[in-house]
Protein backbone atom coordinates (compact mmCIF):
# COMPACT_ATOMS: atom_id res chain seq x y z
CA UNK A 1 0.00 0.00 0.00
CA UNK A 2 2.67 2.59 0.58
CA UNK A 3 3.66 1.83 -2.91
CA UNK A 4 0.45 3.26 -3.95
CA UNK A 5 0.47 6.31 -1.52
CA UNK A 6 4.05 7.87 -3.10
CA UNK A 7 2.58 6.59 -6.38
CA UNK A 8 -0.51 8.86 -5.83
CA UNK A 9 1.66 11.70 -4.25
CA UNK A 10 3.53 11.85 -7.85
CA UNK A 11 0.23 12.05 -9.72
CA UNK A 12 -1.03 15.09 -7.97
CA UNK A 13 2.46 16.29 -7.77
CA UNK A 14 2.61 16.05 -12.04
CA UNK A 15 -1.06 17.19 -12.23
CA UNK A 16 -0.26 20.30 -10.29
CA UNK A 17 2.98 21.33 -11.85
CA UNK A 18 1.07 20.71 -15.77
CA UNK A 19 -2.00 22.79 -14.48
CA UNK A 20 0.90 25.21 -13.62
CA UNK A 21 2.66 25.08 -16.70
CA UNK A 22 -0.45 25.05 -18.81
CA UNK A 23 -1.47 28.31 -17.21
CA UNK A 24 1.57 29.81 -18.76
CA UNK A 25 1.14 28.53 -21.72
CA UNK A 26 -2.63 30.10 -22.04
CA UNK A 27 -1.57 32.92 -20.17
CA UNK A 28 -3.37 34.80 -23.14
CA UNK A 29 -6.37 33.31 -22.28
CA UNK A 30 -6.92 34.73 -18.55
CA UNK A 31 -10.23 32.99 -17.94
CA UNK A 32 -8.72 29.86 -18.98
CA UNK A 33 -5.21 30.51 -17.08
CA UNK A 34 -7.11 31.66 -13.81
CA UNK A 35 -8.65 28.41 -13.94
CA UNK A 36 -5.93 26.09 -14.62
CA UNK A 37 -3.81 28.15 -11.74
CA UNK A 38 -6.42 27.67 -9.26
CA UNK A 39 -6.56 23.76 -10.25
CA UNK A 40 -2.80 23.66 -9.54
CA UNK A 41 -3.01 25.32 -5.92
CA UNK A 42 -5.77 22.85 -4.78
CA UNK A 43 -3.98 19.73 -5.99
CA UNK A 44 -0.28 21.25 -4.22
CA UNK A 45 -3.19 21.12 -1.00
CA UNK A 46 -3.93 17.49 -1.95
CA UNK A 47 -0.34 16.30 -2.34
CA UNK A 48 0.36 18.41 1.44
CA UNK A 49 -2.54 16.08 3.10
CA UNK A 50 -1.22 13.02 1.49
CA UNK A 51 2.34 13.51 2.70
CA UNK A 52 1.10 14.46 6.51
CA UNK A 53 -1.21 11.30 6.52
CA UNK A 54 1.33 8.80 5.05
CA UNK A 55 3.99 9.98 7.76
CA UNK A 56 1.96 8.56 10.35
CA UNK A 57 0.86 5.08 8.90
CA UNK A 58 1.18 2.36 11.08
CA UNK A 59 1.63 -1.33 9.64
CA UNK A 60 -1.82 -2.01 11.03
CA UNK A 61 -3.58 0.47 8.76
CA UNK A 62 -2.09 -1.06 5.83
CA UNK A 63 -3.22 -4.28 6.55
CA UNK A 64 -7.26 -2.08 6.32
CA UNK A 65 -6.51 -2.43 2.39
CA UNK A 66 -9.48 -3.27 0.52
CA UNK A 67 -7.44 -2.82 -3.43
CA UNK A 68 -4.49 -3.76 -5.08
CA UNK A 69 -3.80 -1.23 -7.87
CA UNK A 70 -2.07 -2.33 -10.65
CA UNK A 71 -0.35 -0.99 -13.27
CA UNK A 72 -3.65 -1.05 -15.91
CA UNK A 73 -5.39 0.88 -13.39
CA UNK A 74 -2.42 3.53 -12.46
CA UNK A 75 -1.67 3.97 -16.42
CA UNK A 76 -5.43 4.61 -17.14
CA UNK A 77 -5.50 7.69 -14.69
CA UNK A 78 -2.10 8.86 -15.77
CA UNK A 79 -3.11 8.71 -19.42
CA UNK A 80 -4.52 11.85 -19.76
CA UNK A 81 -1.55 14.07 -18.22
CA UNK A 82 0.80 11.94 -20.20
CA UNK A 83 -0.97 12.79 -23.19
CA UNK A 84 -1.07 16.61 -22.53
CA UNK A 85 2.80 16.62 -21.68
CA UNK A 86 3.58 14.53 -24.94
CA UNK A 87 1.04 17.34 -26.81
CA UNK A 88 3.32 20.13 -25.01
CA UNK A 89 6.46 19.30 -25.78
CA UNK A 90 5.67 18.57 -29.56
CA UNK A 91 4.17 22.21 -29.81
CA UNK A 92 0.81 20.94 -30.43
CA UNK A 93 -1.69 21.96 -26.92
CA UNK A 94 -4.49 23.58 -27.92
CA UNK A 95 -7.06 24.66 -25.32
CA UNK A 96 -9.58 21.94 -27.09
CA UNK A 97 -6.54 18.88 -25.99
CA UNK A 98 -5.95 20.52 -22.59
CA UNK A 99 -9.93 21.16 -21.21
CA UNK A 100 -10.50 17.35 -22.61
CA UNK A 101 -7.00 16.61 -20.57
CA UNK A 102 -8.93 18.30 -17.25
CA UNK A 103 -12.27 16.49 -17.93
CA UNK A 104 -10.70 12.87 -18.32
CA UNK A 105 -8.26 13.72 -15.19
CA UNK A 106 -11.13 14.72 -13.10
CA UNK A 107 -14.14 12.49 -13.88
CA UNK A 108 -11.86 9.36 -14.04
CA UNK A 109 -11.46 7.39 -9.86
CA UNK A 110 -8.77 9.52 -9.41
CA UNK A 111 -10.69 11.12 -7.00
CA UNK A 112 -12.49 8.82 -5.35
CA UNK A 113 -9.19 6.82 -5.16
CA UNK A 114 -7.74 9.74 -2.75
CA UNK A 115 -10.71 9.91 -0.53
CA UNK A 116 -10.19 6.09 -0.47
CA UNK A 117 -6.54 6.87 0.67
CA UNK A 118 -7.10 8.87 3.13
CA UNK A 119 -9.70 6.72 4.78
CA UNK A 120 -7.22 4.10 4.58
CA UNK A 121 -4.37 6.10 6.32
CA UNK A 122 -6.90 6.71 9.32
CA UNK A 123 -6.79 10.75 8.47
CA UNK A 124 -8.73 12.46 11.07
CA UNK A 125 -12.62 12.52 10.87
CA UNK A 126 -12.59 16.39 10.27
CA UNK A 127 -9.84 16.44 7.80
CA UNK A 128 -11.52 13.25 5.94
CA UNK A 129 -14.72 15.52 5.75
CA UNK A 130 -12.71 18.89 4.83
CA UNK A 131 -11.18 16.83 2.21
CA UNK A 132 -14.55 15.37 0.66
CA UNK A 133 -15.93 18.95 0.37
CA UNK A 134 -12.35 20.03 -1.12
CA UNK A 135 -12.42 17.42 -3.55
CA UNK A 136 -16.41 17.87 -4.72
CA UNK A 137 -15.74 21.38 -5.31
CA UNK A 138 -12.29 21.00 -7.18
CA UNK A 139 -14.91 17.94 -9.27
CA UNK A 140 -17.44 21.01 -9.59
CA UNK A 141 -15.23 23.82 -10.59
CA UNK A 142 -13.51 21.73 -13.46
CA UNK A 143 -17.02 20.57 -14.33
CA UNK A 144 -18.81 24.31 -14.54
CA UNK A 145 -15.54 26.05 -16.05
CA UNK A 146 -16.04 23.07 -19.18
CA UNK A 147 -19.76 23.08 -19.33
CA UNK A 148 -19.60 27.51 -19.74
CA UNK A 149 -17.68 27.24 -22.80
CA UNK A 150 -18.87 26.32 -26.68
CA UNK A 151 -19.30 22.42 -26.48
CA UNK A 152 -18.53 21.81 -22.77
CA UNK A 153 -22.26 19.97 -22.13
CA UNK A 154 -20.42 17.70 -24.93
CA UNK A 155 -17.46 17.19 -22.77
CA UNK A 156 -18.89 17.09 -19.44
CA UNK A 157 -21.52 14.51 -21.02
CA UNK A 158 -18.75 12.21 -22.14
CA UNK A 159 -16.74 11.85 -18.98
CA UNK A 160 -19.37 11.50 -16.59
CA UNK A 161 -21.11 7.87 -15.71
CA UNK A 162 -24.80 8.66 -16.59
CA UNK A 163 -27.28 5.78 -16.62
CA UNK A 164 -28.90 5.18 -19.64
CA UNK A 165 -32.80 4.47 -19.21
CA UNK A 166 -33.22 0.46 -19.03
CA UNK A 167 -29.60 0.05 -17.83
CA UNK A 168 -28.74 -2.48 -15.40
CA UNK A 169 -28.35 -1.55 -11.63
CA UNK A 170 -25.71 -2.51 -8.55
CA UNK A 171 -26.61 -2.72 -5.16
CA UNK A 172 -23.39 -2.29 -2.96
CA UNK A 173 -23.80 -3.25 0.69
CA UNK A 174 -20.35 -1.71 2.47
CA UNK A 175 -20.75 0.11 5.65
CA UNK A 176 -16.90 1.90 4.60
CA UNK A 177 -18.08 4.83 2.40
CA UNK A 178 -14.67 5.06 1.20
CA UNK A 179 -14.97 1.94 -0.03
CA UNK A 180 -17.86 1.73 -1.31
CA UNK A 181 -17.47 5.32 -3.44
CA UNK A 182 -14.37 3.27 -4.84
CA UNK A 183 -16.73 0.08 -5.66
CA UNK A 184 -18.79 2.83 -7.21
CA UNK A 185 -16.64 4.09 -8.95
CA UNK A 186 -15.28 0.48 -10.76
CA UNK A 187 -18.58 -0.51 -11.48
CA UNK A 188 -19.37 -0.77 -15.72
CA UNK A 189 -20.40 2.90 -17.21
CA UNK A 190 -24.01 3.85 -17.53
CA UNK A 191 -24.60 1.58 -14.77
CA UNK A 192 -26.86 2.96 -11.67
CA UNK A 193 -25.62 1.97 -8.45
CA UNK A 194 -27.13 2.79 -5.48
CA UNK A 195 -25.13 1.59 -1.70
CA UNK A 196 -26.42 0.85 1.45
CA UNK A 197 -24.67 1.18 4.91
CA UNK A 198 -25.93 -1.94 6.50
CA UNK A 199 -27.83 -5.28 5.87
CA UNK A 200 -31.08 -4.09 6.80
CA UNK A 201 -30.82 -1.03 4.16
CA UNK A 202 -29.55 -3.53 1.63
CA UNK A 203 -32.37 -6.66 2.16
CA UNK A 204 -35.21 -3.16 1.90
CA UNK A 205 -33.27 -1.90 -1.00
CA UNK A 206 -33.40 -5.58 -2.39
CA UNK A 207 -37.27 -6.08 -1.80
CA UNK A 208 -37.93 -2.71 -3.28
CA UNK A 209 -36.13 -3.44 -6.46
CA UNK A 210 -34.61 -5.13 -9.25
CA UNK A 211 -30.77 -5.35 -9.00
CA UNK A 212 -28.17 -7.09 -11.76
CA UNK A 213 -25.66 -7.40 -9.20
CA UNK A 214 -25.18 -7.05 -5.29
CA UNK A 215 -21.63 -6.36 -4.63
CA UNK A 216 -21.36 -6.75 -0.40
CA UNK A 217 -19.50 -7.03 2.60
CA UNK A 218 -20.19 -9.82 5.22
CA UNK A 219 -19.54 -7.99 8.54
CA UNK A 220 -22.19 -5.42 8.35
CA UNK A 221 -23.79 -3.37 11.14
CA UNK A 222 -27.60 -4.14 12.06
CA UNK A 223 -27.80 -7.48 9.81
CA UNK A 224 -24.40 -9.30 8.31
CA UNK A 225 -24.16 -10.14 4.81
CA UNK A 226 -25.17 -13.87 5.17
CA UNK A 227 -28.29 -13.05 6.70
CA UNK A 228 -29.15 -10.43 4.23
CA UNK A 229 -28.15 -13.09 1.39
CA UNK A 230 -30.78 -15.89 2.92
CA UNK A 231 -33.13 -13.34 2.89
CA UNK A 232 -32.69 -12.19 -0.59
CA UNK A 233 -33.12 -15.63 -1.33
CA UNK A 234 -36.06 -16.07 -0.09
CA UNK A 235 -37.61 -13.20 -1.83
CA UNK A 236 -36.25 -14.75 -5.60
CA UNK A 237 -34.32 -18.61 -5.06
CA UNK A 238 -32.26 -17.53 -8.08
CA UNK A 239 -30.82 -13.97 -6.88
CA UNK A 240 -27.45 -16.23 -5.87
CA UNK A 241 -25.95 -16.05 -8.89
CA UNK A 242 -26.07 -11.76 -8.85
CA UNK A 243 -24.09 -11.58 -5.41
CA UNK A 244 -20.46 -11.41 -5.05
CA UNK A 245 -19.01 -11.16 -1.80
CA UNK A 246 -16.29 -8.80 -1.37
CA UNK A 247 -15.25 -9.17 2.39
CA UNK A 248 -12.26 -9.35 4.86
CA UNK A 249 -14.62 -11.64 7.24
CA UNK A 250 -12.71 -14.35 9.20
CA UNK A 251 -15.53 -15.98 10.82
CA UNK A 252 -15.53 -19.47 9.88
CA UNK A 253 -19.19 -20.01 9.96
CA UNK A 254 -19.91 -17.40 7.24
CA UNK A 255 -16.80 -18.35 5.15
CA UNK A 256 -18.20 -22.32 5.24
CA UNK A 257 -21.69 -21.16 4.69
CA UNK A 258 -20.05 -18.81 0.75
CA UNK A 259 -18.50 -22.21 0.55
CA UNK A 260 -21.48 -24.48 0.53
CA UNK A 261 -23.54 -22.16 -1.45
CA UNK A 262 -20.88 -21.97 -3.67
CA UNK A 263 -21.60 -17.97 -3.81
CA UNK A 264 -18.41 -15.79 -5.87
CA UNK A 265 -16.94 -14.20 -2.87
CA UNK A 266 -13.46 -11.63 -3.10
CA UNK A 267 -11.16 -11.46 -0.33
CA UNK A 268 -9.89 -7.96 0.82
CA UNK A 269 -7.62 -6.71 -0.28
CA UNK A 270 -8.14 -8.10 -4.32
CA UNK A 271 -6.43 -6.85 -7.35
CA UNK A 272 -8.89 -3.77 -8.93
CA UNK A 273 -9.36 -5.84 -12.32
CA UNK A 274 -9.89 -8.71 -10.89
CA UNK A 275 -12.47 -7.09 -8.98
CA UNK A 276 -13.69 -4.97 -12.65
CA UNK A 277 -13.96 -8.78 -14.84
CA UNK A 278 -16.25 -10.23 -11.71
CA UNK A 279 -18.22 -7.49 -11.33
CA UNK A 280 -18.54 -7.32 -15.51
CA UNK A 281 -18.88 -11.09 -15.54
CA UNK A 282 -22.20 -11.14 -13.49
CA UNK A 283 -23.68 -7.63 -15.09
CA UNK A 284 -23.15 -9.22 -18.47
CA UNK A 285 -25.00 -12.65 -17.69
CA UNK A 286 -27.84 -10.99 -16.15
CA UNK A 287 -31.11 -10.11 -18.69
CA UNK A 288 -32.20 -6.38 -18.14
CA UNK A 289 -36.19 -7.30 -16.34
CA UNK A 290 -39.51 -7.33 -18.19
CA UNK A 291 -40.44 -4.31 -16.74
CA UNK A 292 -37.23 -1.94 -17.50
CA UNK A 293 -38.02 0.56 -19.95
CA UNK A 294 -36.28 -0.20 -23.13
CA UNK A 295 -35.35 2.00 -25.55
Amino acid sequence: MDSIITWLIGVETSAANLYEEAAIVFRGDEDFSRFLSQMAVEEREHVKLLQKASAAISDSEMKRASFYFGDDFRDKIEAPFSRALRLSKDGTLTKNAMVNVVADAEFSEWNELLLYTLDLLNVLDEEVQQAMLDFKKHRMRAQEYIASLPGGDSVILRVQRLTRPGGKRVLIVEDNLSVARMLEALAMDQVEVIIARDGQEGISCIQQRHFDLIISEIDLPKMNGVEMYKQALEKNPNIGSRFIFFTGTENPEHLDFVRSTNTLMLPKPSPVKLICEKMNDVLDSTAVPQDASIH
